[in-house]
């Protein structure tokens, strides 16, 4: 699938024919009906036969350098997750300096209303170019260029063989159901396509000024279902709530988030160089929700602590890979340096274990806290002979967090059982 199919399928953001139509309120662009998150991650994952992918759910990647982090911490799978506007860069060999402002076909919210593309935007701005301050441009290089705009040079050099590549964003700029900003509510979409905003965030062009979002501008729940109307395979890629101890997000939009469709998968948990959000990640479980965790470096792709997602997969394709997000097939590295690795994860509906490459300390972790500590290169526990008098229900999930013990600080953290099948 080449660029053109990808934006044509995010612009479009509609349902495939013959899907049921969406409850009323989210304007019919998807069913709601999918399968619940995967409560039960790994099952039948054959981990003897297992090909690990690194690559995240969300990092920015604006030039070769930023493009060499990744590839040097042996990322398999690029998604890069930009914005201004918040639209795939995908495939990356076909990026240009300028690329957005002279090839902006998606949709925008035009002073309330959404506007199909494409946008000319040196004809748009011309009218009141007179506006523009040249100064504040020029203290802000990485945001706009000078207008009128021509398209520059490619941007990145091909991926290594090997290296594949699936579309993704982070979207931003929403609205409450209030009408009011949804205050620093940003979200990723693996596997979609969709694109959204524009290139001015700043109003550098003073686009905001005249009536272009320069974000989603509509209803968080509708800019979701585009999202996923977008995804490039149906069984595979999904949505994530992004940084949320960085946003300070408000835990009941988070759960309004989950609860709002299952592709709408769980929320970063190591973020922005090394932000941890295990607090908003046990608090949703407690409450019975799956929510699977990811592990992004953001901006700050220069830090060993980078947060990284190793899928589990049995074939390295795209889609293979895309499911296994859909799946919970993966776990968090907080530094992906191939220092320590999972080689089992699995709930066997009594006992939760884990194993591991190297030795190292294992917690296991439930709504309850830590409930066994255990050194080695693996650990298991069960529920009923280690806390039968509080049966599966009291401890309501169990997930499994593993320090190298080499002194390398890496730490590994799987994805979380619901002991309530």
């Amino acid at each position: 699938m080449n660029r053109r199919e990808f934006m044509a399928m995010g612009a479009a953001a509609v349902a495939a024919p013959g899907v049921k139509a969406a409850p009323a309120g989210n304007g019919g662009i998807i069913s709601h009906d999918a399968p619940p998150r995967n409560r039960r991650p790994y099952a039948g994952l054959d981990w003897s036969k297992v090909v690990r992918v690194k690559t995240t759910s969300h990092g920015h990647c604006i030039s070769q350098w930023w493009l060499d982090q990744y590839l040097k911490r042996g990322f398999g799978l690029i998604t890069m997750s930009n914005y201004y506007p918040s639209a795939p860069w995908c495939p990356a060999a076909k990026m240009t300096k300028n690329y957005w402002r002279l090839h902006h076909n998606h949709p925008v919210m035009v002073k309330g209303k959404r506007v199909d593309g494409p946008f000319d935007w040196n004809r748009i701005i011309e009218p009141w170019k007179g506006e523009i301050d040249a100064k504040a441009i020029a203290k802000y290089p990485s945001w706009a260029s000078n207008y009128p705009f021509v398209e520059g040079e490619k941007i990145f050099k091909p991926l290594p063989p090997g290296v594949l590549e699936a579309p993704n964003a982070e979207h931003h700029g929403f609205l409450l159901e209030n009408g009011k900003p949804a205050a620093n509510l940003h979200i990723c979409s693996p596997g979609s396509a969709f694109a959204s905003g524009t290139f001015d965030a700043h109003d550098l062009c003073k686009t905001l000024s005249h009536g272009y979002h320069y974000g989603s501008g509509e209803f968080w729940g509708t800019a979701i279902d585009r999202m996923i109307a977008g995804f490039i395979y149906p069984d595979g890629g999904g949505v994530t709530i992004n940084h949320p101890s960085w946003t300070k997000l408000d835990r009941e939009l988070m759960l309004q988030l989950l609860d709002h469709d299952p592709r709408v998968l769980g929320i970063e948990v190591i973020e922005d160089s090394g932000h941890n959000s295990e607090n908003y990640w046990d608090w949703a479980l407690s409450t019975g929700r799956q929510c699977f965790g990811f592990f992004v470096p953001d901006w700050h792709v220069d830090k060993k602590v980078f947060g990284v997602n190793v899928l589990c997969v049995q074939e390295k394709t795209v889609r293979s890979c895309l499911k296994a997000y859909r799946e919970g097939n993966f776990y968090g590295a907080l530094n992906g340096l191939d220092e320590l690795a999972f080689t089992r994860i699995a709930f066997d509906g009594t006992t939760v274990m884990a194993a591991t490459d190297k030795p190292a300390r294992f917690e296991v972790i439930t709504a309850r806290g830590v409930v066994k500590e255990q050194k080695g290169t693996e650990v298991s526990w069960t529920v009923e002979k280690e806390a039968y008098w509080q049966g599966p229900g009291c401890h309501i999930f169990a997930r499994v967090k593993a320090y190298a013990a080499d002194g390398s600080g890496e730490v590994l953290f799987s994805q979380p059982f619901m002991l309530k099948g």
